[in-house]
């Protein structure tokens, strides 16, 4: 007669190691990665867009002066501050003047003219500011100067 065996309690699988790498990895992965892609890049070509007039829009042009700064100016060709705080309010003013000298014409929408060298930091620091004080304004166009 053999005896009956006693049964085992089922062996679990300890998955602490299999947890403590799944950390690791991430944060490896979050300190090794960049968490604002807007510092880096260029603007990428369009292949194909609306098209929308400068004459209906408050226009304002970016342009680059050297490797990492850039100059923005008004329609008439006058420059902004180089100060950003007092670029801020220079161009909320001047966004405003724009809009309200032309009423009757329903101008409202802004264009953002750059060259192809200017960072997309650039712009969507001017987008930020144009979308933090006209939150009515549904678009800001971003026209690039061919090649």
């Amino acid at each position: 007669m053999v005896p009956a065996r006693a049964k085992r309690e089922e062996e679990e699988m300890d998955i602490t190691p299999m947890i403590d790498i799944t950390f690791l990895l991430l944060i490896f992965f979050v300190v090794a990665s960049k968490m604002d892609p807007t510092q880096t890049g260029k603007i990428p070509d369009a292949e194909n867009g609306l098209a929308i007039s400068a004459k209906d829009s408050a226009v304002i042009f970016i342009e680059p002066i050297g490797k990492d700064k850039v100059v923005l100016k008004r329609r008439d060709g006058s420059e902004f501050s180089s100060d950003e705080e007092a670029q801020a309010s220079e161009i909320v003013e001047y966004i405003t003047n724009e809009l309200e000298k032309s009423i009757s014409k329903n101008k409202d929408q802004v264009m953002l003219l750059g060259d192809g060298e200017v960072k997309v930091s650039d712009v969507t620091r001017v987008q930020k500011i144009i979308g933090d004080e006209f939150q009515e304004m549904e678009f800001t166009y971003i026209a690039v100067k061919e090649q």
